[in-house]
């Protein structure tokens, strides 16, 4: 398998007469600094179960972790999730939601924490409000790839939300620029690991507790290389059969994350494709999950634009809408 190394310089910065440091290299380097949204919409109840299914194939995937200085929080008050397609109203967070944001208001979202491999600034570099594109509501939140002008430079980019601790479901809207789950068509046994979204044990990049929903031959769980698929799909007979989801579409995505009995859980658009049963290893979940994430972190592979909508955390399954 050939595999590619995300170059990443991790620049020192002073901030309040203390240098931030880190150094660019693969694997988990320490992160510092942050800065976090305040407020956090939705009311507390009670929600609809999840169906159980079998399946989801099992494997080894590539790519390393890379960590860093600086970040950001939101502040300001929360908004309302959009709900339908192409609509223009923003309707109520989900019953239950611990979380939740159609990203109706400009600004960062409320409740959120960003976090950079670089050195500190202002959340806008890597995203922005987008109220040309959109799920429900009038707006959404954009991804910037790393290619625009003024971004980062950093190859994780993501905002993070506290979660209901140990296990908590997720509801939220993607779109991408290119296909969720691509393969590089110029090696094709290159599964371009990159993650979309985590669960994680704190808003550190660098957590050793992590779960990502990802891409690695194929849409997938990966935690510390430890691959999910659904099943008949994935490293199949060696070679990569990719679930992909096509690109300008949005797609629905429902995961129920559980570090207490190891039972990971998605739905693409309402359908169940994954419950990965024994994962991630006992091992790697010492501490509950505690965090839900979600931008982009780029290993390998072209920079992409994501959009997100209708984000939603809560303790019970928030159907799609």
């Amino acid at each position: 398998m050939k595999l590619r190394a995300v170059d990443s310089v991790l620049a020192c910065a002073l901030v309040s007469g203390v240098a931030l440091a880190a150094c660019a290299k693969s694997g988990e380097p320490d992160g510092a600094g942050g800065q976090t949204g305040g407020g956090s919409g939705g009311t507390t109840g009670a929600g609809t179960g999840g169906s159980t299914a079998s399946g989801g194939a099992t494997g080894t995937g590539t790519g390393g972790r890379l960590g860093g200085a600086g970040g950001q929080t939101g502040g300001g008050s929360g908004g309302t999730t959009g709900a339908g397609t192409g609509g223009s109203t923003a309707v109520a967070c989900p019953t239950g939601a611990t979380f939740c944001s159609g990203f109706e208001q400009a600004g960062m979202p409320a409740g959120t924490t960003y976090r950079v491999n670089a050195a500190p600034g202002d959340w806008s570099r890597d995203f922005a409000q987008d109220t040309t594109m959109h799920n429900g509501g009038a707006a959404s939140l954009r991804v910037k790839p790393g290619t625009e002008a003024g971004t980062s430079g950093s190859a994780y980019k993501m905002l993070a939300v506290t979660a209901p601790s140990g296990k908590f479901w997720v509801r939220f809207y993607v779109r991408s620029d290119r296909d969720l789950g691509e393969v590089d068509p110029t090696a094709p046994g290159d599964g371009l690991h990159n993650a979309f979204a985590e669960a994680a044990g704190s808003d550190d990049p660098n957590d050793g507790v992590i779960l990502e929903f990802a891409q690695d031959a194929g849409v997938a769980f990966n935690s510390h290389d430890d691959v999910r698929w659904p099943t008949g799909f994935g490293r199949v007979g060696g070679a990569i059969v990719a679930y992909t989801l096509p690109k300008d579409t949005w797609h629905c995505i429902e995961i129920s994350f559980d570090s207490g009995t190891r039972v990971q859980t998605l739905f693409v658009n309402g359908v169940q494709k994954i419950n990965a049963t024994d994962y991630p290893m006992a091992a790697q979940v010492g501490r509950p999950f505690a965090t839900f994430r979600f931008g982009y972190m780029q290993f390998h592979g072209q920079p992409r634009t994501m959009w997100y909508d209708d984000v939603a955390v809560g303790p019970n399954r928030m159907p799609c809408l």
